[in-house]
């Protein structure tokens, strides 16, 4: 049975043991690139935005784009995170690539 990273984390929360879910709710990643640097927590919600002041001379659009980018790209790596705590939670045979 294939679960979703929704349902491992409420797991990991109703756990014996309370570390999984203070650990999950203490997982940030960052990305940063141009100016722009976001951090958001392992369900992918915004954290932390910041701009340095050269990197609002961009466009709205351009701007826009490299902040989706930057999120997707910090929310791979808060997931990636989550499976390293959840580890021992997944059933044997559960890949990295399974979703």
């Amino acid at each position: 049975m294939n679960r979703t990273a929704l349902e491992l984390a409420d797991d990991a929360f109703a756990a014996p043991d309370p570390g999984y879910g203070t650990r999950l709710a203490a997982i940030r990643a960052t990305a940063a690139a141009d100016g722009v640097s976001v951090v958001v927590d392992l369900r992918g919600a915004l954290v932390d935005l910041r701009f340095d002041r050269w990197a609002l001379n961009r466009s709205p659009g351009e701007l826009a784009g490299l902040v989706r980018r930057l999120a997707a790209e910090a929310g791979a790596a808060a997931l990636a995170q989550g499976r390293g705590v959840l580890g021992d939670l997944l059933p044997a045979g559960v890949s990295e690539k399974q979703g």
